[in-house]
């Protein structure tokens, strides 16, 4: 049974130094306390992490967080433990004996609040050793991904309904920023919420202003980009659909004086924690992107969020454009519309949404390949079934639905195995007919957003199930005055926009010439980034593609100027010197 409602004011005094809760934050972690379970629906940046932590240190018992994220539980396990609170998360970037000696912690009752990712849960013992901990809470964050409707659906999010049954159905905070009522009914249906209260704050950010821009070709779009950074400086962000897009523009935009940084799915794990880590700590920065960040980014005072190509969907356009002016001050949010652009969200849905059918195909080829199958990798696997493209991801969506389900053991390329073969009836619950017409509707719905001349954020509003009609008492529509459609842009940065704080500039001009770095590259390892050149001894002057950094490895794959041909250079073993642009 729950203990007596303690003192949480004067908890959230004490252990973080704030004077008051914001909207129903006191009333959620209350109810929390209790012993109650609820729907926790919160606009980025209204503080839904506070709803499970402060209950988690002032009750009894452990809670745990479910977070898709690894980068994001780090973050916040390091601000914990900065508090002094007792806060760990274990996850696959630690070696095993770190995560041991963190769960010996959890059993010991040293640790009240526990972060792991939905996939911990398939590993052999884990479930085991927290259930005989006993866990008090459950808090599962960004829980739309349990939703095949949802723009961010995880096979590993659907069995935590089971895991939460299995640790004896303790009360569980299910939280998100964005979900369509019929993803709010999955989610209920799936963590058995069913009568479970509804806490939300609605959708409304008005300190954002959101525009559309129609652009008829590229270079439309990049002189309009340089007029939005210049009126709004940084820091900024631009989500770019396409990795070759980003890497052209930011080409593009170095050759106008800017200095970018970038974050996709093509750089080392080292450069992308670098990149955020440098964003986070900027007063003035500019990220291009692709959607992968964004979801760990704790960052209260960015002034711009533009996307250079239309989004799949208005759930994860406002998820992202969500990540702007969490500081309460002004932020200005624009969408780069070409009419193009949409051939290549329409193919990642079909990409997106592979068929029982295709599933069936995957499978029996995995079944043909025998002991073969041990050492198929993605790769592998992609060139039996489908034409090369990179962006195709049905192999990668089946496989992550198989071993989601327990059907295989082991990764591609790694033992990959096949434990057990699901029947027709499996593959048809997995991959609904209808999911890719869904999912085209939702894209339609985007399209519908940027074109027509309604009020944005009323479009928006309707679509997650609120109806701000933005009226007057006479039933008048009046705008929500913070969209293009309502009011003028101009008039409305120079009324909320706080001091702009310029993107830096570098002087292109500067002489090009050797760069010395000293006599022990052991120093001079660390000022090597992706984009620098490198005269390498052997290799002549080379191109950085990417670093990888692990302890204290330092490597670099290099393009090779004379060939082309890309190499990998251990940069604490051959001698090499920076050359600077």
């Amino acid at each position: 049974m729950p203990g007596p409602d303690p003192d949480l004011d004067a908890a959230l005094r004490r252990l973080y130094g704030f004077s008051a809760f914001r909207g129903p934050q006191r009333e959620i972690c209350s109810h929390f306390l209790r012993g109650g379970s609820a729907l926790v629906l919160m606009a980025t940046g209204d503080g839904k992490s506070l709803c499970y932590q402060l209950p988690s240190f002032v009750g009894e018992g452990l809670t745990v967080v479910v977070s898709p994220l690894i980068a994001l539980m780090d973050d916040q396990v390091a601000a914990l433990r900065h508090r002094e609170l007792p806060a760990t998360c274990v996850h696959s970037m630690l070696e095993r004996s770190e995560r041991d000696a963190r769960l010996a912690a959890v059993e010991r009752g040293d640790v009240k609040l526990l972060f792991c990712t939905p996939e911990r849960f398939r590993v052999t013992g884990f479930l085991d050793r927290i259930r005989a901990r006993g866990v008090a809470r459950l808090a599962i964050d960004e829980a739309h991904c349990l939703s095949q409707w949802g723009h961010d659906f995880r096979p590993d999010y659907l069995r935590l309904g089971e895991v939460r049954r299995a640790l004896g159905d303790p009360p569980c905070l299910a939280l998100t920023a964005t979900a369509t009522p019929q993803v709010q009914r999955d989610i209920r249906a799936t963590l058995g919420l069913d009568d479970a209260p509804l806490f939300h704050t609605g959708v409304d950010r008005d300190n954002l202003f959101l525009s559309v821009h129609e652009a008829p070709d590229d270079q439309d779009k990049l002189e309009r980009l340089s007029a939005v950074l210049e009126r709004t400086g940084g820091p900024a962000i631009v989500y770019c659909a396409l990795i070759k897009d980003l890497r052209w523009l930011e080409g593009e935009l170095q050759r106008r004086g800017l200095q970018p940084m970038v974050y996709h799915g093509d750089l080392s794990a080292h450069e992308r924690r670098t990149q955020q880590a440098r964003f986070q700590a900027s007063r003035d920065a500019l990220m291009l992107a692709t959607n992968a960040f964004g979801m760990g980014v704790d960052k209260a005072d960015i002034r711009a969020i533009v996307h250079w190509q239309l989004p799949r969907t208005l759930e994860a356009y406002y998820q992202e454009v969500g990540r702007a002016g969490r500081d309460g001050d002004g932020a200005f949010c624009e969408l780069l519309y070409r009419e193009e652009d949409l051939v290549i969200q329409r193919n990642f849905a079909e990409w997106a949404n592979p068929t029982a059918a295709f599933a069936r195909e995957l499978i029996d080829h995995m079944e043909q390949l025998g002991d073969r199958l041990h050492a198929a990798d993605v790769d592998t696997l992609r060139d039996a079934l489908l034409h090369k493209n990179r962006h195709d991801g049905r192999v990668d969506t089946v496989l992550r639905l198989l071993r989601s389900a327990g059907c295989t053991t082991g990764e591609p390329g790694h033992d990959l195995a096949l434990a057990r073969v699901p029947d027709d009836d499996e593959l048809a619950d997995w991959l609904p007919d209808d999911k890719r017409q869904n999912d085209l509707m939702g894209l339609l719905r985007m399209v519908r957003y940027a074109t027509e001349m309604h009020c944005r954020k009323a479009t928006i509003h309707s679509h997650f199930g609120f109806d701000d009609d933005f009226v007057d008492d006479d039933g008048d529509e009046v705008g929500c005055g913070a969209c293009d459609v309502c009011t003028d842009a101009a008039k409305w940065q120079d009324a909320h926009l706080p001091q702009t704080v310029p993107v830096p500039r570098v002087d292109r001009r500067a002489a090009v010439g050797a760069a010395p770095e000293g006599d022990d590259p052991a120093d001079a390892t660390a000022t090597v980034e992706r984009g620098d050149w490198l005269d390498v001894q052997g290799l002549g002057l080379c191109h950085v593609v990417r670093v990888h950094r692990r302890g204290r490895t330092v490597k670099a794959d290099v393009e090779r100027l004379s060939d082309l041909q890309q190499r990998t250079v251990d940069l604490r073993r051959r001698k090499w010197q920076k050359v600077r642009e």
